[in-house]
């Protein structure tokens, strides 16, 4: 499953919680999510798989976010693209933890 409904990044930006369509896709990845980090922003690709008309992107993102906590979670990324350009993008991440970063305080339990 995708990131699923209500996922924190999707509630605190005010988006939906799948990325369709050109305009969706360039307005979340060119300025979008960049709203929720002031500083320390940090990517790291670990992988790229493409096969037909998907690619799979590994990926591990650090920042510090607006609220002053700390931010590193790792992303499974699948672009379907369609004509040679992406029609739309799922992501896959640990929803608990980036939930926690972004809306809580204190160290995450389990």
């Amino acid at each position: 499953m995708a990131a699923p409904n209500g996922n924190a990044t999707a509630v605190a930006l005010n988006r939906p919680s799948h990325i369709v369509g050109r305009e969706q896709i360039a307005q979340t990845f060119g300025s979008e999510i960049w709203k929720l980090f002031a500083a320390d922003v940090k990517g790291e690709f670990r992988g790229v798989y493409a096969e037909g008309d998907i690619v799979i992107v590994e990926h591990r993102m650090q920042a510090t976010l607006t609220n002053g906590n700390a931010y590193d979670n790792d992303y499974c990324f699948v672009f379907e693209v369609r004509n040679g350009l992406i029609r739309r993008v799922r992501e896959y991440m640990d929803t608990a933890k980036g939930h926690h970063m972004i809306f809580a305080t204190g160290p995450l339990t389990t």
